[in-house]
């Protein structure tokens, strides 16, 4: 769903919510909403009738313990408080927050495709918030289902979000419970009911979410047992319809489920979302201990860890709101056994955490949402004046690749149009000075030198700040997703910059490269699309690119921006071409097959070197030139020596000078490019630009620009394949047919596609 799509989604819903406050539709029936005449009314008298539960029980258990022995007395002063585990367990409650925070945000992000974070936090603040003033302290889901609806995000997201938070918070803290029972079983021997209670607060704990992936793995048996149960309550007068009932419960969990499904496609996803629940269990579970220590009390960590436990599978089984009173009494009757301290101010500051604070939180965010604030626009972009653009890069010159060249052309051709560039990346370790027409900004970087390379850091230092402060820019377009990608979407959310993005790679295949593990690269393309989802326009450089791009995961609209091309110098070519056979020794009486690339095998080059070898045993008229250098080179030529065609291969190295390349394009027969690894490689339109066809391998992104045997020429991706395709090509009389088509179909100037993304930049409804 695209931005402008949310936000007309979001003005109907508030022109529903105004005047049909008890809709009957979809989502009110998922939320079960109330639909009282007065709800907020019921809402005030159920607060009150809580707080006024609460003030009972802890006035009981002031008047108990003030009764006590005056060596116990509960009057503390503030000499007798440890601060520092005071502030541990209000750290702790932080903790909780933030991971709570953190796992909705991950989770609208993976259904919508873009980030929402004040719509995350107040989500989950109020799910905190209604299930402390419902009854079993578990009534928040329907509540936050209604909020994410009323925001504008799809009835599928709006139900899942909450349930499969609400799941994953339910495992975890099952998963510590059984943990603390079979490790710290005998623990509450000496007080019985508590300890039963507490195993049959378990028992509840255990049977949603077995009830949810029962459900998820075998519908069928399920809605059975479903309408079976609905069925005997409403025979037995408890429910009204027992049909209805059912569908209910089923149209809810199939909402869920098909959200639950989507996420799933990630891997790892719910890994990372147990883990945050886990954080968010451990962090609450620990603040009684930090309590007990800070008001004088004894025991140690996992003890006092496990009692806490203890209470809160207890206190389920209480339908008071947010288990008001149970928690206070089961607190006070199982800490009672450790000595010393006081008892009674630990419960209070405990439950004045993990209690009140959230109805603190959420009665704020309630009170805010009741006035409509209008959406905080980012800074409009200029219709009337040249644009001033920030460009951000990863890697820059002196190395050279597609798209240090497309960051390029986008500097000067921004320059020439009247407006201003600046290129972002990081600094190269070497001595080496920029000599640009535009300005480069180098920031603080690290070293890969396995690779050549530097990581620059998303760090905004003030020399930074000032400088971008003065420059007065526009735009923020980004041309990578790491370190100097983080550093423009820092730097754009403090100036309030729209922020654009391009997907030029295929980051999966560069990380399985490097690692040789799919876990690893399944990380890094999940780091990609959380990247993708916070900036505001996602552009790929062809259709195929998007598509990548959501396949990975991405789930935000894509717009394509194509790459353009430097048109290559052709006057006096029987001079260029001379010049460029001399200075490379390629032979003139030679068909000559074309590879010009990054040498790394994720280039396919192992298919180049197989299909020469298959070629060369057939016929000695082909030789095949490579361009380019890469940190793979090294063992590119070896293996080239190992499969003996290196009298048959001609490596260059990198090729700097544009007559030279320009010379060796126009001496080749075709150019040979069968990468699955580029998207739209700049290569194929350099070579249209002088009539020379490509071969590429069928159905690559790369090829999406080539009509076989019209404008270029596709065959599978195999040896055999690509050699009878080559073999067919040399055979036939249309090549230069072919060669001339491909120069009046795929090449584009810089000079229109900058034009394009300009006009995209002011266009933009952000």
């Amino acid at each position: 769903m695209s931005k402008k799509d949310i936000k007309k989604k979001r003005a109907i819903n508030s022109a529903k919510a105004e005047n049909k406050r008890a809709d009957s539709g979809k989502i009110a029936k998922l939320s079960r909403a109330p639909a009282k005449k007065n709800p907020k009314k019921r809402r005030i008298i159920v607060m009150i009738l809580t707080i006024v539960l609460n003030l009972i029980i802890v006035g009981y258990i002031a008047v108990k313990e003030i009764g006590k022995s005056a060596k116990e007395a509960q009057f503390i002063s503030f000499a007798d408080v440890k601060y520092l585990f005071l502030l541990a367990g209000v750290l702790c409650f932080c903790i909780a927050v933030f991971v709570e925070y953190l796992k909705y945000k991950d989770m609208i992000m993976m259904c919508e495709g873009h980030i929402d974070r004040g719509g995350a936090f107040n989500c989950s603040m109020l799910g905190k918030y209604y299930d402390n003033v419902t009854p079993f302290g578990a009534g928040g889901q329907p509540f936050q289902i209604h909020y994410l609806y009323q925001r504008g995000f799809s009835s599928g997201t709006s139900s899942a979000v909450p349930i499969a938070a609400f799941l994953m918070q339910q495992i975890a803290f099952v998963a510590i419970a059984i943990v603390v029972f079979i490790v710290n079983g005998p623990m509450l021997a000496g007080i019985a009911v508590v300890r039963v209670v507490a195993f049959l607060g378990l028992a509840m704990y255990m049977a949603i979410p077995l009830a949810i992936i029962f459900f998820a793995v075998l519908p069928k048996p399920f809605k059975k047992l479903i309408g079976g149960v609905t069925g005997l309550l409403a025979k037995m007068h408890i429910l009204k319809n027992g049909e209805k009932s059912a569908e209910k419960v089923f149209s809810l969990l199939d909402e869920y489920i098909t959200s639950l499904k989507a996420m799933n496609k990630r891997p790892f996803f719910f890994i990372k979302m147990f883990i945050f629940s886990l954080l968010y269990q451990l962090a609450i579970l620990s603040i009684p201990f930090f309590m007990l220590k800070a008001f004088g009390g004894a025991g140690d960590w996992f003890t006092v860890f496990s009692l806490t436990v203890y209470i809160y599978t207890s206190i389920t089984v209480f339908p008071t709101p947010g288990n008001a009173g149970a928690a206070e009494m089961s607190f006070y009757a199982v800490f009672s056994s450790l000595k010393g301290g006081f008892l009674f101010w630990a419960m209070i500051v405990w439950r004045l955490l993990v209690y009140y604070s959230w109805i603190i939180i959420g009665i704020i965010i309630v009170t805010k949402s009741a006035v409509k604030n209008k959406k905080h626009k980012k800074k409009q972009v200029p219709q009337d004046r040249p644009l001033r653009v920030a460009l951000f890069i990863d890697l820059f010159y002196p190395s050279i690749d597609g798209v240090v060249r497309v960051v390029d052309a986008y500097a000067k051709e921004i320059n020439k149009s009247g407006g201003y560039a600046c290129v972002f990346t990081p600094s190269n370790g070497k001595k080496y000075v920029d000599n640009t027409e535009y300005d480069v900004v180098r920031t603080p970087s690290s070293r890969l030198f396995k690779f050549g390379v530097s990581i620059g850091f998303p760090v905004l230092s003030k020399k930074l700040i000032r400088f971008f402060k003065e420059k007065d820019f526009d735009v923020v377009h980004i041309h990578s997703p790491f370190g100097e990608g983080l550093l423009g979407l820092r730097l754009a959310n403090k100036f309030n910059l729209p922020t654009f993005a391009t997907f030029h790679s295929k980051y999966y295949d560069d990380a399985l490269n490097i690692t040789h593990n799919k876990t690893t690269a399944s990380l890094v393309s999940n780091a990609v699309v959380d990247f993708f989802c916070q900036v505001d326009v996602a552009w790929a450089c062809s259709k195929n690119t998007a598509d990548t791009l959501k396949g990975y995961g991405f789930k935000g609209d894509v717009g394509i921006m194509e790459n353009g091309v430097d048109f290559l110098p052709t006057d006096d070519s029987e001079s260029i071409k001379k010049d460029a056979a001399e200075k490379f020794n390629i032979p003139l009486d030679k068909k000559i097959l074309l590879f010009v690339g990054q040498q790394i095998w994720q280039k396919n080059l192992k298919l180049v070197l197989d299909t020469s070898k298959a070629l060369s045993a057939e016929r000695d008229d082909i030789v095949t030139v490579i361009v380019g250098c890469g940190y793979n080179g090294d063992e590119i030529k070896k293996y080239a020596r190992k499969i003996k065609i290196d009298d048959r291969v001609i490596f260059t190295g990198k090729i700097a000078d544009r007559r030279l390349i320009a010379g060796v394009y126009m001496l080749s027969d075709l150019l040979f490019f069968p990468s699955l690894y580029d998207n739209a490689p700049l290569v194929l339109r350099e070579a249209a630009t002088v009539g020379l066809p490509a071969l590429l391998v069928e159905g690559s992104n790369s090829a999406e620009v080539i009509e076989d045997g019209v404008n270029g020429y596709v065959a599978k991706d195999d040896v055999e394949a690509m050699k009878e395709k080559i073999v067919e090509v040399f055979s036939s009389d249309r090549i230069k047919t072919v060669g001339e088509n491909a120069k009046n179909t795929i090449p584009k100037t810089w000079e229109e596609i900058v034009k394009k993304a300009l006009d995209g930049y002011r266009e933009a409804d952000i």
